[in-house]
């Protein structure tokens, strides 16, 4: 027998960073944001959370408001982006360019015009699954003119700092950030006319992106000095986007099927301001106001999967959603929803529905091509099992984790505690539960094992627990096939919509 990689599959495996920061462009604006990738292109490619080529240049539809005047003025342009994410793989540090590159657009008018070019070097190390990013000027250039009035960066005086840590998990990647600008401009009278304008800027940003929904907010606080007035301010810049269903049933009575799930792609995109101290020059201007950018939503057909024998089960529309997302397969009529599921089947699952890349193994390698020896990490997971690629993404992340005898146990029936724990492992955040309490509310809390509680402290925390009538979560009985459904649906509307919640306060949804 002899056993080969898909070499393409091995390329999408290499660590990747789910987020770009710097598609808001780092000075207070914004921009529409990155599409998420369609359920046709997640299968096509085999990796929903990583562009093709990450240092293309990407172009974003951009705006800013611009206070140099003492008076806001909203600037509407283009944002250019490359070299964003030039990190090498497997390596423990290093450096590359990154490019922001500003300009007007053909439509954005004559009242303001921003041209800024500003060149990173970007210098990274990393420490298992985060990774540290320091940004320092190469080169900026910038001019700006508001209403016939230039101003033009004195660069000798100006400095841009940016610091980010990136945390790539199994399901999401989050990272967070801050940035300390000064850029000092001059205007273009000469003079009493000629002025010198300091802006100092400081902003903490927040950002996360998994195959299902994504944001990043700025909280930018914001301090401008002219030789005649000052003005303080706050920027509050935010970009969201996320996938929803939508079920739509045929109305043609002559047709093959009932209906079938659109995944609807939504954006927000919006920045409101507050002005704290405005010019003693302009005491009638408006204190707070804001800016967004008019996005449509994009539409995807999903397979209309045939499950109407289960109407009436309580698990319909989960186990119908998960076969029309294709994160169950197969024919739906085999499908048992009150038979147990196995470790092996659950786990394959959460795979296809976080979206992990997944290695091909091929069995009897063709005339030519080379084999390569796969890893047998578990004894009883052998390379020749059709769930071999998922249990083994899943191990590579972190997710699957053999019991104290090195063995998976694939075909053993999942409990309820190990299914809740797993989900916990895939969102990356089950470390946040080391740091609470080792007990938990349920009323059953003694019959959980001590390596499970703070996964199900964080399970209930999130919603993706709901307990018995009497408080208990019954950890040791055994997941049906139908509870599985509805366990991995919930963590699927929870990366929908659950994790931008966390963001929502933040998130400006400015509607003019």
């Amino acid at each position: 027998m002899f056993i080969i990689i898909c070499t393409a599959c091995v390329a999408a495996l290499s660590p990747k960073v789910y987020a770009l920061p710097g598609d808001m462009g780092f000075f207070g604006g914004i921009s529409e944001g990155r599409r998420l990738p369609k359920t046709m292109e997640t299968l096509v490619s085999g990796d929903a959370r990583a562009e093709s080529n990450p240092n293309q240049t990407r172009t974003f539809v951009y705006k800013e408001i611009v206070f140099l005047t003492g008076r806001p003025v909203e600037f509407t342009g283009v944002l250019e982006v490359s070299g964003a994410n030039g990190v090498i793989p497997d390596t423990p540090n290093g450096n590359y360019a990154q490019m922001l590159h500003v300009y007007p657009s053909v439509a954005s008018g004559t009242d303001v015009s921003i041209n800024r070019n500003i060149v990173f070097t970007v210098n990274y190390r990393r420490e298992g699954r985060q990774l540290i990013k320091d940004y320092t000027v190469r080169d900026w250039t910038e001019t700006i003119t508001v209403g016939g009035v230039g101003f033009s960066l004195d660069r000798a005086r100006s400095g841009f700092d940016v610091s980010i840590i990136e945390h790539e998990t199994p399901g999401v990647g989050y990272y967070r950030g801050d940035i300390s600008a000064r850029s000092v401009y001059t205007s273009g009278g000469t003079g009493e006319e000629s002025d010198t304008l300091t802006l100092d800027a400081s902003d903490s940003f927040y950002g996360y992106a998994c195959a299902w929904s994504g944001a990043e907010v700025h909280r930018m606080e914001s301090a401008l000095l002219s030789n005649n007035w000052q003005m303080l301010y706050q920027i509050r810049p935010g970009v969201s986007t996320n996938k929803i269903l939508w079920y739509t049933e045929n109305e043609p009575d002559a047709i093959s099927f009932d209906g079938n799930y659109k995944e609807v792609l939504k954006t927000r995109s919006g920045l409101r301001y507050t002005i704290l101290q405005a010019p003693l020059i302009f005491p009638d201007q408006p204190v707070e106001g804001g800016a967004y950018i008019p996005t449509r939503n994009t539409f995807e057909q999903l397979i209309a999967a045939d499950v109407g024998f289960l109407k009436g089960n309580p698990a319909f529309e989960d186990i119908r959603q998960l076969f029309s997302m294709q994160i169950l397969d197969g024919d739906p009529s085999f499908f048992k929803p009150e038979q147990a599921i196995t470790r092996a089947q659950f786990v394959d699952a959460l795979v296809k529905a976080v979206k992990m890349p997944v290695e091909t193994a091929v069995v009897n390698a063709p005339r030519g091509r080379r084999a390569r020896a796969l890893p047998i990490v578990f004894p009883d997971v052998q390379p020749d099992r059709p769930d071999y690629p998922y249990l083994m993404a899943a191990y590579r992340n972190g997710v699957a984790v053999g019991r104290d005898d090195g063995a998976f146990y694939a075909d053993a029936l999942l409990e309820r505690q190990e299914a809740f724990v797993i989900l916990i492992r895939a969102l990356g955040i089950g470390g946040l539960g080391q740091s609470r309490t080792i007990n938990t509310i349920f009323t059953d809390d003694s019959q959980i094992a001590r390596w499970a509680r703070p996964g199900l402290n964080e399970a209930y925390r999130l919603g993706l627990i709901k307990p018995a009538p009497d408080g208990g979560i019954r950890p040791g009985e055994y997941v049906s096939k139908a509870e599985a459904a509805a366990m991995i649906r919930g963590l699927v509307d929870y990366m929908r919509i659950g994790i931008a919640s966390s963001y929502a306060e933040q998130i400006v949804n400015y509607v003019g």
